[in-house]
């Protein structure tokens, strides 16, 4: 602090000091400044402002020309997700017919197998029904010629045969 007061008091010797004359001194020196200020300062604040203005302005005009893109691509896409809803309603529909459809012909094709398997089933039966039939009525015509034989054997003798081989002899025309 007490260079500060020395340089004070060196200003009659040539060097640094303060003038307490306020009304001499700084009355001039603020004159100037305010002068300065007015005629630089006017012309660079106002050019600064304008700047700014013409700034602010071209950044709303871009907020405004984004907001106005946004909305745009907001209905594009409204419109799209419209178009793929309906899209899918149509996908849904369309597998819902193909489903029935299809399933009525596996159904349609399950009653033409049944049917056709009852058909080959009636028909083996038939088949088999008629084949033990032929073999009954061999092993009857079997048992029958036995049982014939066993009778002829039991009743006829040798007066009688030689009676049946004349018979059957004059029928003949012999």
């Amino acid at each position: 602090m007490e260079t500060f007061f020395y340089l004070a008091t060196e200003e009659s010797s040539g060097g640094f000091g303060f003038n307490f004359d306020i009304l001499g001194s700084n009355v001039i020196n603020l004159a100037i400044l305010v002068g300065f200020l007015v005629v630089y300062g006017g012309k660079v604040l106002g050019n600064i402002l304008t700047e700014r203005r013409t700034k602010i302005a071209e950044e709303v005009q871009e907020a405004e020309a984004q907001v106005s893109q946004s909305a745009t691509t907001l209905v594009a896409a409204k419109e799209e997700l419209t178009q793929a809803k309906a899209k899918a309603d149509q996908i849904r529909t369309e597998a819902e017919t193909t489903a029935k459809r299809v399933s009525a012909e596996i159904l349609a094709q399950g009653d033409r197998e049944i049917e056709r398997m009852k058909a080959a089933a009636m028909q083996e039966l038939d088949s088999e029904r008629a084949k033990a039939m032929a073999e009954l009525r061999q092993r009857i015509a079997v048992l029958a010629i036995e049982k014939a034989e066993e009778q002829l054997k039991a009743t006829l003798n040798e007066e009688r045969q030689a009676r049946l081989v004349s018979s059957a002899v004059g029928q003949l025309g012999g």
